[in-house]
């Protein structure tokens, strides 16, 4: 049963859309999004982030039962620019007998006043600094001046009609990640991420898992808002959960592991008589599998390793196998699923995934 929040974020309609982004832009909202993603797994919070629905980001503490929700805005400025009360306020005329389009402020504080009856957080996050604070990573407005407080709550209630606005619910935050390298920044944080979850003397690469899971969020970024039919849609094509990482960590885990067990594998190969030939394209196979199991959502990919991991758990293998034999029981026992992939996956690679199972699963 859907909870109130899961079926409000369906019902709810939409603010206005912010309209185009830059690609850099973009690019520097994804990565903060990543950042503070990692934050919340390496803190062993839940969480699910929503991308462009109902705002740039939209975080809720809870896939299964969500009970409340952060609204947050990124954007960026030049280095050395600052933000003023002005231009975090200001709403623009509306054109051709449109309504004015309402400000930075005023669309967060939208969004909490159609969400009136939850928990809701207000965030405004930028590279840059504010002219009206003292530099610090994060400010509640109702912390500011006097008259910078007096200014945007009358924003607010010109542009909103609100009688009473909640400065306490807004946080102005000056993120450490540079607009200038923020790319550089995120491999950073990806690089330590790794570290905290597999040792400092891990040789997992960052490039293939920051590619994968930047493109994912591409997707979901861009996924049409007005499909979304329910909450599972919206899991489904739009976030990305706590529940989706710890499965692709399980994964990359498994493929440093795994790739360990080439060696082995090779030597045994050789025992059992397999040419130099053959060998060569297995390795290649291997190599190829252990980068293609980090792509983030590879579900071709991930459907085959599903059917060959099930066809080894339920395979009569005996005590000692010889991998040659493995590989032509489980191949029989999945003979159907396979022929459907031969246009996708080629001898070697199936193999590789058969091997790669059965070493998992001794």
């Amino acid at each position: 049963m859907n909870s109130a929040i899961q079926s409000d974020l369906i019902k709810v309609p939409q603010t206005e859309t912010s309209g185009s982004r830059s690609p850099a832009r973009f690019a520097y909202q994804r990565n903060w999004a990543l950042a503070e993603l990692i934050e919340y797994h390496l803190e062993g919070k839940d969480y699910v982030f929503a991308f462009e629905f109902h705002d740039d980001i939209l975080i809720l503490d809870s896939e299964d039962n969500p009970s409340s929700l952060q609204f947050v805005q990124v954007k960026t400025k030049t280095t050395g620019l600052k933000w003023t009360v002005h231009e975090l306020t200001k709403s623009e005329k509306g054109k051709k007998g449109n309504p004015d389009k309402l400000s930075i402020i005023g669309k967060l504080y939208e969004n909490r006043n159609n969400f009136s009856s939850h928990s809701s957080q207000l965030r405004f996050v930028t590279n840059a600094y504010f002219s009206f604070i003292a530099p610090a990573p994060l400010t509640t407005t109702d912390k500011l001046e006097k008259s910078d407080q007096d200014k945007i709550t009358n924003a607010i209630q010109a542009q909103l009609g609100t009688a009473a606005v909640d400065l306490s619910t807004l946080q102005l935050e000056q993120s450490s990640l540079s607009v200038d390298d923020h790319e550089k920044h995120i491999r950073g944080i990806l690089h330590n991420f790794f570290e905290q979850l597999f040792g400092s003397d891990h040789n997992i690469p960052v490039s293939p898992w920051y590619q994968s899971i930047s493109d994912q969020i591409k997707v979901k970024n861009n996924y049409p808002s007005k499909q979304i039919k329910s909450f599972d849609d919206l899991i489904r094509n739009k976030c990305i959960t706590k529940s989706e990482i710890e499965d692709f960590v399980q994964r990359v885990s498994q493929s440093h592991n795994g790739s360990d067990n080439w060696d082995l594998i090779k030597s045994k190969l050789q025992m059992e008589g397999l040419g130099l030939q053959e060998l060569i394209k297995l390795q290649r196979s291997w190599k190829k599998y252990t980068s293609d199991r980090l792509d983030y959502d590879n579900d071709a990919l991930k459907s085959l390793e599903s059917d060959i991991a099930n066809a080894v758990s339920s395979a009569s293998l005996g005590v000692d196998p010889t991998l040659k034999d493995v590989i032509e029981i489980i191949r029989k026992d999945i003979s159907k699923k396979l022929s459907k992939v031969t246009s996708i996956f080629d001898k070697h690679y199936i193999d590789t995934i058969i091997l790669w199972q059965y070493c998992e699963q001794l």
